[in-house]
């Protein structure tokens, strides 16, 4: 994944971590790519039922900041200003605005591994306490 340069172009030489970096992720955080492929197995209704007030909001906040506030139509206001009024001829609008659903799994796949880091501190404490 290339990052975007200030001037708006792509630099194919640098690279982001991201959630789906399965690669790197995999041994600091076990079992990632099952717990990936069981939420995306579910509905967003079980989804949301698995998830806290607070983590529904911070999914809702994240896809609002990158999606034109949750708004369609600002949204294709946006791209007809940038790609011109006939943007729907060379752009596929689910590009530029993503589900939410896909922000639900993210905030559940951080939580995921927030506990993996939680459960790794415990352990290391523990493990300095036998060693004492």
């Amino acid at each position: 994944m290339g990052s975007i340069n200030a001037d708006g172009s792509e630099n194919q030489h640098q690279q982001q971590l991201g959630i789906s970096d399965g690669a790197a992720h995999l041994d600091k955080y076990p079992f990632i790519t099952e717990f990936s492929e069981l939420i995306a197995d579910l509905s967003t209704k079980e989804l949301l039922t698995l998830m806290t007030n607070q983590q529904k909001n911070l999914a809702k906040a994240i896809w609002e900041a990158e999606n034109y506030g949750g708004d369609t139509e600002k949204a294709k206001k946006r791209l007809s200003e940038t790609h011109g009024p006939h943007w729907f001829k060379s752009i596929r609008f689910k590009d530029y605005f993503r589900p939410i659903r896909e922000y639900y799994e993210l905030v559940l796949i951080l939580e995921h591994q927030r506990q993996w880091d939680e459960q790794k501190k415990f352990a290391k404490i523990n493990q300095d306490n036998v060693l004492q």
